[in-house]
């Protein structure tokens, strides 16, 4: 499980981004198969301010435990998302104007996360959930630090006591991990069919394979990965070709290659890469 880790880190659409309202951070080396970071507000409770920027959430193909903190009101709210498969824009919800408001999430690979719930996946693709309906425990033994702790590095802190607490990795499933390396060998360019023939799986069985832990089934998270891949090659490599691309990672021609892209990211490449760039 290490290795995937390793091989694959999924990217959000502001992947430079480092401001006081937004920062992530990695977990402690026992949790980096498992967990790809922590993130949230990284300012002590006395300077937080309202998080009034405009954004977008790309398929990163992750799970996320998010906490919002209303720390005026002594109140938070909790919601657990699933992977999602498309793009969308969100505007943070209004606040009092005096409202002092942080935030912090958990992010899972999507591999991963149903090795700390308590529920299987099925039926999480593109959901927001109570923290509760797969994390009642994770919930109630951590939400009390989130209020305790003032710094993003605190509750990292907490939140991995409390992870290694509820982590069972015994229940990984073996046919889930190969299927999945399997695809990262191959950019996500993969025939179904061949992931069927690699893992010697059937294709009902590994279909409910992938249902039960990601709430995805085989070919869509296939697909996800490789426009993930693809998008994490347009901001990383100064000399990205989409040309290139089109014969790395299987697509018939550029026209499918821009149309999948801005299908997933409700943008064209460039303005993709000059989003990015702006929201640093």
């Amino acid at each position: 499980m290490l290795s995937l880790s390793k091989m694959y880190r999924p990217i959000t659409a502001s992947p430079f981004k480092s401001v006081p309202e937004h920062c992530e951070v990695a977990p402690c080396e026992a949790l980096k198969p498992f967990i790809r970071c922590f993130w949230g507000t990284v300012l002590p409770v006395k300077e937080f301010i309202p998080n009034n920027r405009d954004g977008i959430i790309i398929p990163d193909t992750c799970m996320d435990i998010i906490f919002y903190v209303n720390h005026s009101e002594n109140r938070s709210d909790g919601v657990f998302c699933g992977v999602d498969d498309r793009s969308f824009r969100y505007a943070p919800e209004k606040n009092s104007a005096n409202a002092l408001i942080s935030s912090f999430g958990i992010r899972f690979y999507a591999w991963t996360a149903a090795l700390f719930a308590e529920d299987k996946m099925d039926g999480s693709k593109n959901g927001r959930f109570p923290i509760e309906k797969y994390f009642s425990a994770i919930r109630r033994e951590l939400e009390p630090y989130i209020f305790e702790e003032h710094s993003l590095l605190g509750r990292k802190a907490a939140a991995e006591k409390v992870l290694m607490k509820h982590l069972r990795p015994e229940c990984a499933d073996s046919d889930l991990l190969n299927a999945i390396y399997f695809m990262l060998e191959n950019d996500g360019r993969v025939k179904i069919s061949d992931v069927y023939a690699h893992t010697a799986v059937s294709e009902k069985k590994l279909e409910r394979i992938f249902m039960r832990n990601m709430g995805i089934s085989p070919k869509a998270f296939s697909s996800l990965m490789r426009y993930q891949l693809l998008w994490q090659e347009m901001v990383s490599s100064r000399s990205f070709d989409v040309l290139d691309a089109v014969e790395k990672y299987g697509y018939t021609d550029q026209p499918h290659l821009l149309n999948d892209f801005k299908k997933r990211h409700t943008m064209t490449p460039r303005e993709a890469v000059e989003f990015a760039a702006k929201n640093k």
